[in-house]
């Protein structure tokens, strides 16, 4: 365990699975319709938003007091499965209940990857809260954030990280993403079997960056599932939008792929996260997990939650902090090495995606 700053006073601490934690998250969420969701106020976003930074900065006594006048308590989880220690924020429950459905976010003050992991339809896309923590725990990441509530929860979308720009949800991912986009967010998700009919056989993931590249997080995950033993695993589509004949497209999603459907609906083009994301320079991974991996603890919680746990290691580049200005110059981006990668890594031809 390694904690690099005083523990706040009065903090909640937990001992257990973090695993099963989330599990418990999970079922707090508002449900469809239920009316229950709190629309934040412009204050209550700043404010949030400043104790994302707190917390993303590891200023724990700081936290603690933001976290409580927003009707949130900071937590100390000290994760038994991993022997890590993680800080984040739940908010306090009323007669047993949540009271804003606004998500809750931690950090490990001890990663080793400048990654977060990303749940943002808990009570939608099943088990994707399960894999996310299983993929926190094992990647290292910096950090991980859980929406709060059905996405429909006071009708149609009104309560939808991934649709909506002004969000709780979204004044965390800012703050954690990074002043330049330096930590990448991994957002999970999951389609079913009526979306899955109109992809080829065997589909089992569709990947993008929300803009159509091929980004070295998405190739190296691309490489990464596609090595898990046709048993456990069918096949992975990467959207893009480059020419169905490019050695890259070709690469990512085999020889006769015309055109770039049947995978538009899930391109998360409008996803707010990934714009912001791209914007401050930095990228953005959208996992499409399909039910055949999310029902099967094994396929989901072994082989699948590995390949993401790879990819993170082999494309993350350390911790990330805040950067709290607008003068200082970025660093060199890493999309320069992607481009020389292109020259390395082998092509491969996916022949079991072949129309």
């Amino acid at each position: 365990m390694a904690l690099v700053a005083l523990p706040a006073q009065s903090a909640i601490i937990k001992d257990g699975s973090f695993y099963d934690y989330v599990a418990g998250l999970k079922n707090q969420a508002f449900k469809k319709d239920s009316g229950d969701y709190v629309t934040p106020t412009v204050t209550q976003r700043s404010d949030f938003s400043l104790l994302a930074k707190s917390l993303y900065d590891h200023n724990w006594s700081i936290a603690e007091t933001q976290a409580n006048n927003l009707g949130y308590d900071l937590i100390q989880f000290n994760n038994t499965t991993t022997q890590d220690v993680y800080w984040g924020v739940a908010e306090q429950l009323i007669g047993g209940k949540q009271a804003k459905g606004w998500g809750s976010y931690f950090v490990n003050a001890a990663s080793t990857s400048n990654v977060t992991i990303e749940v943002t339809h808990p009570s939608n896309d099943t088990n994707t809260h399960r894999l996310g923590a299983r993929v926190f725990e094992r990647s290292e990441a910096n950090a991980f954030a859980i929406a709060g509530a059905h996405r429909s929860a006071n009708g149609y979308q009104t309560a939808n990280p991934t649709s909506l720009e002004f969000s709780i949800f979204q004044e965390v991912h800012q703050i954690f993403n990074g002043g330049y986009g330096d930590s990448t967010a991994w957002q999970l998700h999951g389609f079913g079997s009526s979306t899955g009919k109109k992809f080829p056989d065997g589909t089992d993931a569709v990947l993008s960056d929300g803009a159509g590249n091929v980004t070295n997080e998405l190739a190296t995950l691309d490489r990464f599932l596609e090595d898990i033993d046709d048993s456990k695993f069918g096949s992975s589509y990467v959207y893009n939008l480059l020419d169905k004949d490019d050695p890259l497209n070709i690469q990512v999603n085999g020889m006769d792929q015309s055109g770039h459907d049947p995978f538009y609906h899930l391109r998360a083009f409008n996803n707010p996260q990934g714009q912001f994301s791209r914007d401050a320079g930095g990228s953005f991974v959208h996992i499409e997990a399909s039910y055949n991996i999310r029902g099967s603890r094994t396929k989901r919680d072994t082989y699948f939650a590995n390949a993401i746990v790879g990819a993170i290691k082999e494309t993350s580049t350390g911790t990330a902090g805040y950067i709290d200005t607008v003068n200082e110059i970025p660093e060199p981006s890493s999309a320069l090495l992607f481009l020389a990668s292109l020259f390395i890594l082998p092509l491969r031809k996916k022949i079991t995606k072949q129309s």
